[in-house]
């Protein structure tokens, strides 16, 4: 495989991602094992006691668990992801996400995501998720295979 054509092909393929979209989620850094990416907490995103939704914060967690998960032009699927909020951020507030790979073998793969805000540059830590796929083997863009 060649690998920043997978990188590419991932970046292009989260550009049409609906849902980031709508979440207005900036994709920051990609790299194999990295990710990094931010949003606005906008006052739409907010539950009935005027704080960010869970599903917001959520939202934004899985959006990197999608594209640090598939870019390696394999198709992989979500076996499981369990999210931990530590604090609830403010509305307005920039959220950030960072996920790095912790373990993968041939087929799974496991990945810690930290999510936090900035206060005064100092991180405040908002949620934590650890998730782990499938990669089904299937390329997302066969012509990036190398025979």
């Amino acid at each position: 495989m060649i690998y920043m054509d997978a990188l590419k092909l991932i970046n292009n393929k989260f550009k049409n991602d609906n849902f980031a979209k709508n979440l207005g989620v900036i994709l920051d850094d990609l790299t194999k094992d990295y990710v990094k990416m931010h949003m606005e907490l906008k006052p739409e995103m907010s539950n009935f006691y005027g704080r960010p939704h869970g599903g917001a914060i959520y939202g934004l967690a899985d959006a990197a668990f999608s594209v640090i998960g598939n870019n390696q032009n394999i198709i992989s699927v979500a076996l499981n992801s369990t999210i931990t909020y530590h604090a609830s951020p403010n509305p307005g507030e920039i959220l950030f996400v960072e996920g790095k790979l912790l373990k993968q073998t041939r087929k799974i793969a496991t990945f810690l995501f930290t999510l936090y805000t900035l206060n005064s540059e100092k991180q405040n830590l908002i949620a934590t998720m650890l998730s782990t796929l499938y990669r089904t083997g299937m390329p997302i863009n066969p012509e990036l295979i190398e025979d």
